[in-house]
C-alpha cells in the first residue's frame, strides 16, 4: 500500500475508534470493526473464546519463529471536553489513554506485515486485547488458552508513555 493511502486509512480508522469508544468488556463494535478491517486485508482471524477482543495471525511464507504483537482496545469512563472534529460521540466515554492510537498503530503493522508475508520468516500473532483498563483483560486472554496453540517466542506490547520525549522508544524486559 502506498504511504499516503496507508496514512489516510489509518487516520480514518483511528478517528472512527476515537468517535466510538467502548469500555472494558463492552468493546463489541470495536471488535467487529477490527475484524472487518483485518478480513478486508486478507489477514487470518483466529477464533478465541472471548466476547470482545481480536486475535489474528500473519503467516510468513518462510519457516521461522512465532512473534507476538499486542495492543489494547478499551476506553475510559471520562467525558471528552475537546472540539476535535472526531471527538467522542458517546457521552461519558472517551479514548483518553491512547488505546485508539495503539489499535490503529498495530492494525497498520498488521497491514504492512501482510503485504510482506512472502518475505516474512515465521508468523506474527496480533492481539487486540480487551479490558486493559480493568486490569483483568490480559488474564482473560491467557485463561482462554490462546497461547497454548500459538505461543509466541517473543511478544511486544504497545503503550504510549507521556514521560518519554517524542520520538523515543522505551523497552523493558519481563
Amino acid at each position: 500500500m502506498e504511504r499516503k493511502a496507508l496514512e489516510q486509512k489509518l487516520t480514518g480508522f483511528f478517528e472512527e475508534l476515537h468517535m466510538h469508544p467502548e469500555l472494558s468488556y463492552e468493546e463489541y463494535e470495536t471488535t467487529e470493526r477490527i475484524k472487518r478491517e483485518l478480513a478486508a486485508a486478507g489477514i487470518e482471524i483466529l477464533q478465541i473464546p472471548l466476547k470482545t477482543g481480536v486475535t489474528a495471525i500473519v503467516r510468513g511464507a518462510k519457516p521461522g519463529k512465532t512473534y507476538g504483537l499486542r495492543c489494547d482496545i478499551d476506553a475510559l469512563p471520562i467525558a471528552e471536553e475537546t472540539d476535535l472534529p472526531y471527538k467522542s460521540k458517546t457521552p461519558g466515554k472517551m479514548h483518553a489513554c491512547g488505546h485508539d492510537f495503539h489499535t490503529a498503530a498495530v492494525f497498520g503493522a498488521a497491514l504492512l506485515l501482510q503485504e510482506r508475508k512472502e518475505e516474512l520468516q515465521g508468523n506474527v500473532k496480533i492481539l487486540f486485547q480487551p479490558a486493559e483498563e480493568k486490569l483483568g483483560g490480559s488474564q482473560t486472554v491467557i485463561d482462554s488458552g490462546l497461547f497454548k496453540k500459538y505461543q509466541p517466542e517473543i511478544a511486544v506490547g504497545l503503550h504510549c508513555w507521556p514521560d518519554l520525549p517524542a520520538g523515543t522508544i522505551g523497552v523493558r524486559s519481563g
